[in-house]
């Protein structure tokens, strides 16, 4: 076995057991979903990373929340689903790279199964598969839930790879395509503007506004991050 397979067993089979990670504080990891127009299937995420950050710098590893705000939710679920996870990865590996600029190096949550493997290609894409299916479920960090049975066994080491990712990526779509997304009014005004009002059920009347960071950004078109 080479030194990724090698790697991949030490630290993957010591996570089975509930003490490792051992998780801090559960913190809200906000999403926002801003529509361009008044197509459903036309819209963008904003993610904010900046509480889930800023305890990564002290090595902390948070029991993330996610909490999906939007304007409207009658697209496609399982369109939805792939879009949020493949925005999530990039958005997640662009901020553990500022992450690891600013400080040094990448810590908690962003500097996951780093140490051991060193700067592996797909493996923050992974663990940013992990971060959701952990912030979907409850918060209950089920590893042998995550990974497939026996992946360690008869594959070579990409193959091994692969496949806990892909089977991670299922388990997220899943997850995603029946989250809970709550109806934010500022941006359900944004998704309709112009246009006829869309249904109103699943509003948060009691919704903090819009941070400013957010505001802001409701008309860039493209997923990003703010922290």
């Amino acid at each position: 076995m080479g030194q990724l397979g090698a790697g991949l067993r030490d630290q993957l089979g010591r996570l089975s057991l509930p003490s490792l990670p051992t998780l801090g504080r559960k913190v809200e990891l906000p999403v926002y979903l801003i529509h361009n127009s008044i197509d459903p299937e036309d819209y963008f995420f904003i993610f904010d990373f900046e509480d889930f950050v800023e305890h990564a710098r002290s090595g902390v590893f948070v029991r993330p929340s996610i909490r999906i705000w939007a304007g409207r939710d009658d697209f496609e679920r399982r369109q939805f689903a792939r879009h949020m996870r493949t925005s999530f990865a990039a958005e997640f590996e662009a901020a553990r790279a500022q992450l690891a600029a600013q400080d040094g190096k990448s810590q908690g949550w962003f500097g996951f199964l780093k140490s051991s493997l060193g700067d592996v290609g797909s493996l923050s894409g992974f663990v940013s598969n992990v971060v959701l299916l952990v912030a979907l479920s409850a918060g209950k960090l089920a590893f042998k839930q995550i990974l497939p049975a026996g992946w360690l066994e008869g594959k070579s080491d990409k193959q091994r790879l692969e496949q806990g990712i892909e089977e991670t990526k299922a388990k997220v779509d899943e997850a995603l395509a029946d989250v809970n997304i709550t109806l934010h009014i500022e941006l359900y005004r944004h998704a309709y503007r112009g246009h006829q009002p869309g249904r109103l059920s699943g509003m948060d009347y009691e919704a903090w506004p819009l941070p400013a960071n957010v505001a802001a950004h409701l008309n860039d078109g493209i997923s990003t991050s703010w922290w």
